[in-house]
This record gives C-alpha cells, sequence and structure tokens, in this order.
C-alpha cells in the first residue's frame, strides 16, 4: 500500500513539474511571439500605428503616475462643458475689462454689459468654425508641432492652454474625474496619480515674507535655515494655517468621493508653482507637506511651472533647499518632481546640468518628471548609477533621446 502510494506521488510530482515546465517553456514563446510582434509594429513606415494601438489599447497599463487633472481632458469636452453650465468664452482680448481671449468665463452673471458682448456661447463657438478651430488650438496642443511665428513659442503655449481652461476645470472636479476614470479604464489603466490643486498659501507676518524674499540660490545653508526656521515655527502649530490646510485636505477628498473602487484607484499629489516670490512658494510648500501627512489620498509633493522661467532659473537651487528643509521634518513625504523639463535653446547649456541632481541629491526625490535633459547633467552615467541603485524612476521620452 505504501509503495503504490510512494509511486502516485511520484507520479503526481513529475506531472506537476512537467506541466509547469511546459507552462513556463510556453510563456517564453509567447513573451518571445510578443516581442517580435511589436518590433513589427515599430519598424518602417508609419502605416502600423493603428495596429500598434490596437495592442497597446488592450494591454493593461497599470499606473499613471505623471498626470495632470486639468490637462488630462480634451478640449472638446470642456467645451461641453461651458454650454451644459451656461459658460461663455471670451472671442478678444481687452485690457480695461481684464479679460483674455480663449479663456472661459464661469462667472456669467456679474459680468457687464460690454464684457458680456465679448463673451459667447459654446454654440456660437461651434456656429464659427474660424473661432472653434482657434478654441481647440489654444485649449490643447492641436498643431504643436506645425508652428509659425505669429503663434506663441510652444513652450508658452503649452503652459498657457491651463490658464484658459481653468476656470471650468476647477468648478467641475466630480464630474471630471468620472470622466477620467471611465476613460482610463477603457484604456487598461487601474491607477492615476493625479495634480490636481497646489497647496494653499498662508497668511504670516510681513516680516516673515520680507525675510524669505531675501533669499537667493547663492545665500549660505545657514542664512536659508534660519529664515525658513522662523517661518516653519510661526505656522506648524497656528490654528488658521492647519484650518486652511484642512479644507484644503476635504477639498481633495470631497473631490475623490464614490472614484475608488475595486477596479479604480485615484490618488493625488500636492504640488507648488515654482514661479511665486520665495515666501509664496515656501508657504504652498509647507501646506504641501502637511497635507499629505493628513490624508491617505494624498501621496506626494511635487513641483510645477515652466522650467524655463526667469524666477524659475533663479531660484532652482533655493527651491530644492526648501524642499530638503521640509524633508527633513516630514521624512514620511514622497517627492515626485519635475525637473529636467529643458532642451537645447530654452535655456543656455548650463542650465541643462544641474536640475535632476539637484532634485535627488539636494530635495531627496524620489521621481524625476519629464528629465529630458538627463544626458546633459554633469557626470550624467554616474547619476543614472546612482538613480539605478536608489530605484529613482526618471520619466525620459526614450524616442526624443534617440533624435538628439
Amino acid at each position: 500500500m505504501k509503495t503504490q502510494s510512494f509511486a502516485l506521488l511520484l507520479c503526481a510530482l513529475l506531472l506537476g513539474f512537467e506541466t509547469t515546465n511546459t507552462a513556463t517553456l510556453r510563456s517564453k514563446k509567447n513573451i518571445d511571439a510578443t516581442i517580435e510582434y511589436y518590433k513589427k509594429l515599430i519598424a518602417g513606415d508609419t502605416s502600423k500605428l493603428s495596429e500598434l494601438n490596437i495592442l497597446l489599447t488592450a494591454m493593461p497599463k497599470g499606473g499613471d503616475l505623471h498626470h495632470h487633472y486639468s490637462g488630462a481632458i480634451y478640449a472638446e469636452t470642456y467645451l461641453n462643458w461651458v454650454d451644459r453650465h451656461n459658460y461663455c468664452v471670451y472671442r478678444e482680448d481687452n485690457t480695461i475689462l481684464n479679460i483674455q481671449k480663449y479663456r472661459i468665463e464661469t462667472k456669467v452673471v456679474e459680468l457687464s454689459d460690454a464684457a458680456k458682448a465679448l463673451c459667447i456661447t459654446a454654440d456660437a463657438i461651434r456656429l464659427d468654425n474660424g473661432f472653434y478651430r482657434e478654441v481647440l488650438k489654444r485649449w490643447s496642443d492641436i498643431d504643436y508641432s506645425n508652428h509659425y511665428h505669429e503663434q506663441p513659442p510652444p513652450d508658452k503655449q503649452f503652459f498657457d492652454t491651463f490658464g484658459y481652461f481653468d476656470p471650468v476645470a476647477d468648478s467641475n472636479y466630480h464630474e471630471g474625474f468620472m470622466w477620467l476614470k471611465n476613460t482610463a479604464m477603457s484604456e487598461n489603466v487601474q491607477y492615476i496619480e493625479t495634480i490636481l490643486q497646489s497647496g494653499p498659501n498662508l497668511a504670516v507676518a510681513d516680516e516673515l515674507n520680507a525675510m524669505l524674499n531675501a533669499l537667493t540660490s547663492k545665500s549660505d545653508d545657514f542664512e536659508i535655515d534660519r529664515a525658513l526656521t522662523a517661518y516653519f515655527n510661526a505656522v506648524v502649530n497656528d490654528t488658521q494655517v492647519n484650518s486652511t490646510i484642512n479644507n484644503y485636505v476635504n477639498m481633495i477628498e470631497t473631490s475623490a468621493d464614490g472614484i475608488n473602487d475595486a477596479n479604480f484607484t485615484l490618488r493625488f499629489q500636492s504640488y507648488v508653482f515654482r514661479g511665486d516670490s520665495p515666501s509664496r512658494v515656501f508657504s504652498s510648500l509647507f501646506s504641501s507637506f502637511s497635507a499629505t501627512m493628513r490624508s491617505d489620498l494624498i501621496v506626494g509633493v511635487n513641483i510645477v511651472g515652466a522650467e524655463n522661467g526667469i524666477v524659475s532659473m533663479r531660484d532652482y537651487t533655493l527651491h530644492m533647499k526648501m524642499f530638503r528643509f521640509l524633508k527633513q521634518r516630514f521624512p514620511l513625504v514622497k517627492l515626485a518632481m519635475h525637473a529636467g523639463e529643458l532642451v537645447l535653446g530654452l535655456v543656455p547649456p548650463e542650465g541643462l546640468q544641474f536640475h535632476i541632481r539637484e532634485a535627488i541629491e539636494i530635495a531627496g526625490a524620489s521621481r524625476i518628471g519629464h528629465g529630458i535633459d538627463i544626458f546633459y547633467e554633469h557626470n550624467a552615467y554616474e547619476l543614472l548609477q546612482k538613480m539605478k541603485q536608489l530605484n529613482i524612476v526618471v520619466e525620459a521620452v526614450v524616442e526624443w533621446l534617440e533624435e538628439q
């Protein structure tokens, strides 16, 4: 009986081994076949892009880790919202009335007669095909590569889009997230980590703001830490400050009501705008770090804005030291930072050589967004090796790098 049982067990083990081995071979065969199929799709002419789209649409994506809420919604969708909520869009600039062409107006009932005459409905826009096409171009990157000199420069065109549609984006968060969720799931994306609103600016004494605004990237570490410590100590236990941050957290959490389920997860990054004065940057940065510690939905802090801007370049190292200061006091907060979003021509060559390194070595970033100037960094390969060892992800666009 024991011999029979042993024989049955041996047969089962051999069968299991054979089954496992067969499954492994089949899996490898499928992987190899997929690789070869993918190579065929991306080789040669562009006629295979449609077939490639079918493959990539069906492929599970996992998560979208670099995501801007307002920038992820189509211009046509925003125009539908303008229609649904009876908003309007300015058809020309007028400095006297303080209105900007292409910008959405949500407070229509408060407009003067002169302003109303320049603000047209979604239906009126659709009836004027010329202006309709202009709106789509200004609210998106349609024809981005077909640039002509009368247009704004491409980098400015990109960053300007947010100002045009933010009024309607900011007034429809829940509707926007439902649209994004449905779109993501149709593309087999199960997780989105989005950037929604910056950490709020805080009301502090004028002398604190003046102390921070006197700082520069060339200020020594002692001077920087002294000013930041004074500001930090003034706000960390302030009742009004904490109420402001709690309201911000509540806004984030309310916008996500009913979005998360077993099939889809939404999380947020708080952020700071790099084009502001030092005091406003640190104020918003403190709020962002504090908010991240108060909500499971907020998972990290970022910094946004045109990296080639005058203030962005001038204060870059100072900003990184602000991150370092707060990271030391909030060590559990993760940093996913826009850095190295630069190319030759946007800034002088020396401006391409240190942003990613400082984001990692000074600020303590765990992820680098964009990072397309990575190979212009000082000792680029050494930096890449360090990033590999520290498991720091860089979102450099491979196709762009190959063209350079």
